[in-house]
């Protein structure tokens, strides 16, 4: 009963418009980012992301340290190209800074870690999700108390800023993905520094802010439910779950193209979720490739999308309109209720035969 609960909202968060945030502001943002060697200049970020939303508590100076340390395990990743598959060295981050956690007693203590660290390996990582805190527990990260000293500090160090900000959303928001986090840091990132150059800085802010803030809730409101279905029931659930939205999000396309997708997408719902942020980012890209390349089968309302650089691409696909609907008056549904071999295909292969 609590799986049909969750849909409701699922449905309603699903695909979030990205009419809150400004275009003007997301263009510019765009004009910052390069897809080519894109993995290798933001993977200090991807990894500083995976562990402000595993440890809330730490300061940004805390985090920054251990960045520094996992940076050494993560040099396999920095070669990587965005179509290529997550290798070992992206799971075992993971694996990693679970461990580095139970190792520091202190560490997991203050964050009541301490029950986690002690059972397996395999049930660890699950047990590190429970603990996550959503935003309800922070303050609110994007008033501006006093502008012009932030102007200040982005003029002498642009990087410090745009860190902070994706430092505190990161503990903020911890069940955000990777890539959406880090498509919002540039567009933050932009904004800062266009306000700037604004007579009124505060009023500027306050506009541009508030755009990138409910943005950033909405979709996060969204990848916590994803998650939440993925932690408290079995994969069936979250595959259906998919598997709705994708048909009401591309309604030409054919069952075989869904189900592929509806595996895909609940595959990499599940690599996000789990913390993994450079799988996340890996994943991400791959899933959008493959969409790209069937902008006719799939959705002629993707192909604008297909157009921009890593990682806009990911959040147009996901923030795009519902197809237009075919005519649907042919469809053959008495098959599924009157024909005579309706028995014999549910009882051969009952999960595929409830999908379509």
């Amino acid at each position: 009963m609590k799986a049909v609960r969750l849909i409701p909202f699922l449905v309603l968060f699903s695909y979030v418009k990205c009419q809150t945030l400004q275009r003007s502001l997301l263009d510019a943002a765009m004009q910052h980012t390069n897809s080519q060697n894109y993995l290798k200049e933001n993977l200090r970020d991807i990894i500083g992301i995976m562990v402000a939303q595993f440890l809330q508590k730490s300061t940004y100076e805390e985090v920054q340290t251990i960045v520094k340390e996992l940076l050494d395990f993560a040099e396999e990743c920095q070669h990587l190209k965005l179509r290529e598959p997550p290798p070992e060295c992206s799971y075992q981050l993971v694996a990693t800074l679970l461990e580095h956690i139970c190792n520091n007693q202190g560490m997991a203590d203050k964050h009541v870690f301490s029950d986690c660290c002690n059972i397996n390996n395999t049930a660890r990582p699950k047990c590190f999700l429970l603990k996550k805190k959503d935003e309800a527990d922070y303050k609110d990260i994007l008033q501006i108390p006093n502008p012009e000293h932030i102007c200040e500090v982005n003029k002498e160090n642009q990087v410090s800023v745009k860190k902070r900000y994706i430092y505190e959303t990161s503990r903020k928001h911890p069940f955000l993905y990777t890539p959406t986090l880090l498509a919002m840091s540039t567009c933050y990132e932009t904004a800062i520094q266009s306000c700037c150059q604004e007579e009124n800085k505060t009023e500027c802010f306050q506009i541009k802010l508030e755009s990138i803030r409910r943005y950033v809730r909405e979709i996060s409101l969204r990848h916590h439910h994803v998650c939440e279905i993925g932690i408290k029931f079995n994969h069936k659930v979250a595959k259906a779950v998919e598997l709705v939205l994708l048909t009401k999000k591309l309604p030409k396309a054919n069952f075989s193209d869904i189900a592929k997708l509806a595996v895909d997408t609940k595959n990499l719902h599940q690599t996000c979720c789990e913390g993994n942020a450079v799988a996340c980012v890996l994943g991400r890209s791959q899933f959008m490739n493959y969409t790209c390349s069937k902008p006719a089968i799939l959705s002629s309302k993707i192909s604008p999308c297909c157009a921009l650089p890593v990682p806009f691409r990911g959040e147009c696909v996901i923030s795009s309109e519902n197809d237009d609907k075919p005519d649907l008056s042919p469809l053959p549904l008495s098959r599924f209720t009157e024909d005579g071999f309706v028995c014999k295909q549910f009882t051969e292969r009952q999960d595929d035969f409830l999908q379509e």
